[in-house]
Parts: structure tokens; C-alpha cells; sequence
């Protein structure tokens, strides 16, 4: 049993050992035919002299990828490549240079080339590093999704032209397309979108790793079994430019870093910088897409700012040596961990097969075909396009596809950074306008259904029930911003112009649910205070948070000494100080009233109310005195004669909170008595008050020696409780509305 567990783990490891060999054949024969693919794209046309050494840089970059990633990355069996995307806008940002240094020496042009890839590859490190060293990079998720298949699949339209010009030895759509009328041009043509048809219904149809490459040698070797049969020799063809124009003895070779600083336009560099900076923020999130789906493929937490760190480190190097950007590949990836390369072999056996292919790229080069290059280039384009262009038509909605669509047609038409910028715009735009109707308006109520939590008169109730109407509570909710503002002023506008009924006096605006606000939305604020001014009415602000009366204050409202403005410290004081303005031009807040006349507007007269205020007890008490303790026994109902008393609990942070207020008239301690329960809250004195008690025992004497003076109490509690009731009950409409 001991011996089997050595030969169990030895069995183990050598299994792992011959995935990763395999996954390290098949990424780096992808990683070789990949790189001549793309130093073809770069190195055309006029710079058709820098790619031997664009094959050499590319091989090398996609080398010190694989190994470095392969060996800081927390995802031990990561593989990483160079990445066509952003070579897509390279090159026809490399192209673009290379047609404004028309002039300049071919070595001019070629430096320069290799000054603005590895340029980039330096920036998009740099971006890496710093996003992972600031721990950010779960933030760039949040660019919009659109903008990405946009830029994706402009990036497929790219390569189509770049696998034109491959061809045609000519960038630009129109100057490619009219090099067509050559026959050996057209026959390279034909040739690279038939093999580049054939790609995709392969793909389509096999998950094997070997498909591409099997299809790419099969076509090389067809090409050159077909020249003999024809009569041609390599020669021949490669004047005709069906094969590159280079010697085929042409060893491993990189450009002279010296060369490169001494002959670099660096001004043409420059011109390059927002096209490197667009491929390092499209590299970061392709970086971030992919190890997004190794995470939900694999089931495991993939620490993404150490990615971007070590990856970043590793572009840092490529970039120094001239060469593209890369990270961690998606399907590479997923497929070590299905052959079972759980360790950091896959990786680095991808680096040797690289590093051995670098010893004959210049003999690749040469032998491999126009036609074969740029019908991968051309295949990579289209995948792009059916995928982020086409195949999104179904996964995203209409207005967000056109997003797309407008990238696409921009980066056609225009140009890569417009594309960018327009893309960006248009989300911007389309996110302000979605956002914009959104309500802000959580609710709006007048005084008359909406009251504050104060207990008050049935006179002065029925006085608010009239009169409330002429206030009115709006609740906001979000972030305010110039796009949902706009929605407050127009239902403010059209109640102060109101026919008939009560004008409006109180304007409530409660900004509990308010996130933030910007300046544009205190304008707006301001427009509401002009309007609330020019009808005498006032507008109370309630619950305003310190970041937006920054904001009114920067606009030029006065919370505090505006005399049309008025402050709360939440809605319900709002109301309550509204009210109270209300019952005071009328007299009607029954402060001054009898306790007879409000026994009388509770059951309407009765012949035995007099004898009901006889059974009472009188109390004067002083502010904060304690007039009811939470916890204590049941055994009085007191009636606010005069005064007024607040209704409190204690919270767990000691903290007091106010639950209800009870002015004159008002009955409290009712419900704990008649259900034989312990107080639940505190009631605290506010101000001098006159409070007149029943107590327990009155209230059982007089059911024994006077039932019907205990009908005429028990009349008046009933009521009181189906006043509470039908309070509680609006609440909790308001509530749920």
C-alpha cells in the first residue's frame, strides 16, 4: 500500500507532464503562425523590409509572455499570447504613419514602426501595473458593454483591411480594392478569403486544437506541391508577390535598439499616442473578459489586479524589446485545465516551442505564403465581426446593438479614435437618457391625506382635513442631475396654477432618498424657489443632506436666511411646522380650549360629559418631566387638557427617537390599560402642560356605581382608538404606494 501511493503521485505527475508538452506544441504552433500573420500585418507595402525583424520581435514578445506569465500568474496553468485586437489598430495606425512619412527612407519608417509597437506594448504594461497595483481592476468592468463589442468588432474590420493591404500591398479600402484588377493579385486574393472561408467552417464544426493548425500547413504544403506541377518556381512567384520578397536564409534577427532611438520619428510617434493608449484600455478589459470566463469556467476566484500586475510586468519587457502586447489566452487556458496541465508547464513548454521557432522564422517567412498570412488575418476579422457585430444582434437589445453598429461604421469610416470617442458619446448619451426616466419623485401627497405625527384636537383635525390641501409633500429618491431635475419643476409648475381649490402655501421637499445632486440640478432648485415666491407661498426643505445644500449654496440659495425657504430636520417636522402655521391664522389649534369642548368634538354633546371631566384628576407638570415610563404597569389614561407631550423610545445606541407628538385634546396611555400590557414607550413633557388622568380604579368604580358615566369614557377611548386606527391605516397606504 505504501509503494502504490509513490508510483500513484509519480503516474500523476507524468501525466500532467505530457498535457503540458501538448498544450505547449499546440500554443506555440498557434503562437508561430499567429506572429507571421501579424508581422505580416504590420511589416506591408512600404515597411515590407522590417519584417524579418517583425517576425523576430513578435516570436520573442509572445516568448517572454508565455514564460512570465506563465510563471507570476495566480491561474498556475495560464497561457498567454499576443493578442490580435490590438494589433489591428496598430496597424493601421503603423500604416497611417508610413503614408505621411512617404518621403523618408524605408529605415525611417521601419524604426518608427517598432518605436510605436513597442511604444505601445509600454503603455499597455504600464496600465496593467498600475490598475493592479491600485487595485482597480474589478472597476473597468464597468465600461459599457457596447462600446467593447464595438470596439471588438471594429478591431475584425480592421484586420479584413489589414489582410487587404497584405495582399494588395496597399492600405485603404478603394486603393485595395482597385489593385484587384491584377491577376496575381486577385489570385492572392481569391485564394486568402477561400482559406479563410475554410477556416471558419472548420472551426465551426471541430473543437480540436489541431484543426487550425492541420488546415494551415495542409494549405502551405498544397501551395508548394502545386508550384512544380505548374511549371513555377519559388522564385517566380515571389516576383508575382505570392510569396514575401525576402531570402530565405534569413536567420533569427531583432532591430538594433540604437538604430531604432537614432531613426524613430519620434513626432510620428507621438501622433501615436492615443491609438497605444485605446489598445492598452482594450487590452485591460479583454485581459479582464478573459479571466472573467476562466473564473466561471474553472470555478475558482482569480485574484484579477495580481493578473493585471503580472501581466503588465510581462508587457513592460515585450515592450522594451519592440514588441506587441499580450495576456492570458481564454481558450488556451480552458484547454490545459481540460488535458489536465494543472501546473505552470503549459506555459512554459509554450515558450520553448516559440523560443525554437525563433531559430527558423527567418526560413518561415520565406516559405510561407502570402495568401496563407492573410487569409488568417482575414479569418481572425471575420470571427470578430460574426461575433461582436453579428451574433450580438441577438444577445443585446436593439438600441445597445446599434451602439454597435455605429462603432463599426465610425472605425470604417472615420477612423479608430473616432470610432472610440463616438462609441463613448453615444453610451454617454444613451445612459443619461435612460437614467433621466428614471422618477425622482417617490411620492407626492397633500397636507390633507398626509399629517404629521402629532395627536391634536378633533377641531384642529377637522380643520387640516380642509385645509391640509394647502400643502404639498413631494419625496425624492436617486441622484439628482440635470437630466432627472427637470421632472420636479414641471408637477410644481402645474399645482401653484391650479384653478380652484386651496392655493398652495407649503411646498415639502423631502431629501431623505437623495444620493447627490450636481450643479446643473440646484438651478433647477432655484427656478422651483423663484415659482414658490411669485405665488407667497413657501418652500420647506426637509432632510437636506450636507452635499446638496453645498450644491444650493454654490448656486446661490440661502437654506437659512432666504426668507421664501424654510429648513426640517426630517418630513414629519416638516409637517408638523406647516400645520401649525395653518392652525395658527385661524385660532384653531384648540391650545386655549376647555376639555369639555374637545370631550364634545370626540362623541358630540351629551348630557353627562361635565360629570366625565368631574371624574378626572388635574395635573400641571413642566417640560421634561416624565409623564409616562416604558416598561412600567398599566394604570392611567391621561387627556391633554392643554401643553403638549412627545411619545418616545430609547434606541440601542441610547440615542432617544420621537414617535408621535400629542397636543390638546389628544388621549394617551389608552391602549396599554385596556389590554392589561406594560407601557411601551416613554411620554416626555415638551412644554407646560395641563394633563388630566383616569386611573384604573375610577374607571372600575364607575363601571360598578355609574355605567352610564363609564359608557360616555369608554365612548370617548373607542374613538380616540378608531381615530389611532384609521391614522395607522393611511400610513401604511401611503407607505405601500
Amino acid at each position: 500500500m505504501s509503494d502504490a501511493l509513490p508510483q500513484n503521485r509519480q503516474a500523476g505527475r507524468g501525466k500532467t507532464l505530457v498535457a503540458s508538452v501538448m498544450i505547449g506544441l499546440i500554443a506555440g504552433i498557434d503562437n508561430l503562425g499567429n506572429g507571421l500573420a501579424i508581422a505580416a500585418l504590420l511589416f506591408t507595402g512600404p515597411l515590407m523590409t522590417g519584417l524579418g525583424a517583425g517576425v523576430g520581435v513578435v516570436l520573442l514578445s509572445a516568448a517572454i509572455l508565455a514564460l512570465l506569465v506563465a510563471l507570476r500568474s495566480t491561474q498556475p496553468n495560464s497561457v498567454a499570447l499576443v493578442q490580435e485586437t490590438g494589433v489591428a489598430i496598430l496597424a493601421s495606425t503603423v500604416a497611417t504613419m508610413a503614408a505621411g512619412l512617404q518621403d523618408a527612407p524605408d529605415g525611417v519608417k521601419v524604426a518608427t514602426a517598432f518605436a510605436i509597437l513597442g511604444g505601445s506594448t509600454l503603455v499597455t504594461g504600464l496600465l496593467f501595473w498600475m490598475v493592479g497595483r491600485l487595485r482597480l481592476g474589478r472597476l473597468v468592468r464597468f465600461f459599457p458593454y457596447p462600446v467593447v463589442a464595438g470596439f471588438l468588432a471594429g478591431s475584425g474590420w480592421l484586420l479584413v483591411e489589414g489582410a487587404l493591404a497584405m495582399v494588395s500591398g496597399r492600405h485603404g479600402l478603394a486603393a485595395g480594392i482597385a489593385e484587384l484588377a491584377s491577376p496575381a493579385i486577385a489570385f492572392t486574393a481569391t485564394a486568402a478569403a477561400g482559406l479563410a472561408a475554410l477556416l471558419v467552417a472548420v472551426m465551426r464544426r471541430s473543437d480540436s486544437p489541431f484543426a487550425m493548425p492541420l488546415v494551415l500547413l495542409a494549405a502551405a504544403l498544397a501551395f508548394h506541391a502545386a508550384l512544380p506541377l505548374l511549371g513555377l518556381t519559388a522564385e517566380q512567384v515571389r516576383g508575382w508577390g505570392w510569396l514575401p520578397g525576402m531570402a530565405g536564409d534569413a536567420g533569427f534577427s531583432l532591430p538594433v535598439p540604437t538604430e531604432i532611438l537614432a531613426l524613430t520619428d519620434w513626432g510620428r510617434v507621438a501622433e501615436a499616442v492615443p491609438a497605444m493608449v485605446s489598445v492598452a484600455v482594450l487590452g485591460m478589459l479583454g485581459l479582464l473578459l478573459n479571466v472573467s470566463g476562466i473564473e466561471l469556467a474553472q470555478g475558482r476566484d482569480i485574484d484579477a489586479d495580481a493578473e493585471l500586475r503580472s501581466t503588465g510586468a510581462a508587457n513592460l519587457m515585450a515592450g522594451a524589446l519592440g514588441g506587441p502586447s499580450g495576456y492570458v489566452g481564454l481558450g488556451m487556458t480552458l484547454l490545459a485545465g481540460r488535458m489536465g496541465a494543472t501546473g505552470r508547464g503549459a506555459g512554459l513548454a509554450t515558450a520553448a516551442v516559440i523560443l525554437g521557432g525563433l531559430f527558423v522564422a527567418g526560413w518561415l517567412v520565406s516559405v510561407t505564403p502570402v495568401f496563407l498570412t492573410a487569409g488568417l488575418i482575414l479569418f481572425l476579422g471575420v470571427e470578430l465581426l460574426m461575433e461582436w457585430l453579428v451574433e450580438a444582434r441577438h444577445r443585446l437589445p436593439r438600441t445597445e446593438w446599434l451602439i454597435v453598429l455605429a462603432v463599426v461604421l465610425a472605425i470604417a469610416g472615420i477612423g479608430f479614435m473616432e470610432g472610440l470617442a463616438l462609441g463613448l458619446a453615444v453610451s454617454l448619451a444613451m445612459f443619461v437618457y435612460s437614467y433621466s426616466r428614471l422618477p425622482v419623485i417617490r411620492g407626492r401627497h397633500s397636507g390633507a391625506e398626509l399629517r404629521s405625527r402629532v395627536d391634536r384636537s378633533p377641531a384642529a383635525s377637522l380643520h387640516l382635513t380642509g385645509a391640509g390641501a394647502a400643502i404639498e409633500a413631494m419625496q425624492l429618491q436617486g441622484y439628482l442631475f440635470f437630466g432627472t431635475a427637470e421632472q420636479i419643476v414641471a408637477p410644481v409648475r402645474r399645482r401653484l396654477e391650479q384653478a380652484g381649490g386651496q392655493p398652495l402655501r407649503f411646498l415639502v421637499i423631502d431629501f431623505r432618498h437623495i444620493k447627490g445632486m450636481d450643479s446643473a440640478a440646484a438651478g433647477v432648485f432655484r427656478r422651483i424657489r423663484n415659482l414658490m415666491e411669485a405665488a407667497g407661498a413657501t418652500l420647506v426643505l426637509s432632510a437636506l443632506p450636507a452635499a446638496v445644500e453645498d450644491a444650493f449654496r454654490a448656486s446661490g440659495l440661502d437654506p437659512e436666511g432666504d426668507p421664501v425657504l424654510r429648513r426640517a430636520p426630517d418630513l414629519d417636522h416638516a409637517l408638523e411646522s406647516c400645520e401649525e402655521a395653518l392652525l395658527a391664522e385661524t385660532g384653531r389649534d384648540g391650545s386655549d380650549a376647555p376639555l369639555l369642548r374637545h370631550l364634545e368634538g370626540m362623541t358630540g354633546p351629551h348630557p353627562r360629559l361635565g360629570d366625565a371631566v368631574a371624574a378626572l384628576d388635574t395635573l400641571h407638570l413642566q417640560p421634561d418631566e416624565l409623564l409616562i415610563r416604558a416598561g412600567e404597569a398599566a394604570s392611567d389614561i391621561f387627556i391633554i387638557g392643554s401643553g403638549r407631550v412627545k411619545v418616545q423610545i430609547t434606541l440601542p445606541d441610547g440615542r432617544p427617537l420621537r414617535l408621535r407628538t400629542m397636543t390638546a385634546g389628544a388621549v394617551v396611555g389608552e391602549i396599554a390599560l385596556l389590554l392589561g400590557q406594560t407601557r411601551g414607550a416613554d411620554v416626555v413633557v415638551e412644554a407646560p402642560s395641563t394633563i388630566h388622568r383616569l386611573t384604573a380604579a375610577t374607571l372600575a368604580r364607575l363601571e360598578r356605581e355609574d355605567p352610564e358615566l363609564a359608557l360616555v369614557l369608554h365612548r370617548i377611548l373607542a374613538t380616540t382608538l378608531a381615530q389611532k386606527v384609521t391614522l395607522a391605516n393611511r400610513v401604511i397606504e401611503q407607505a405601500a404606494g
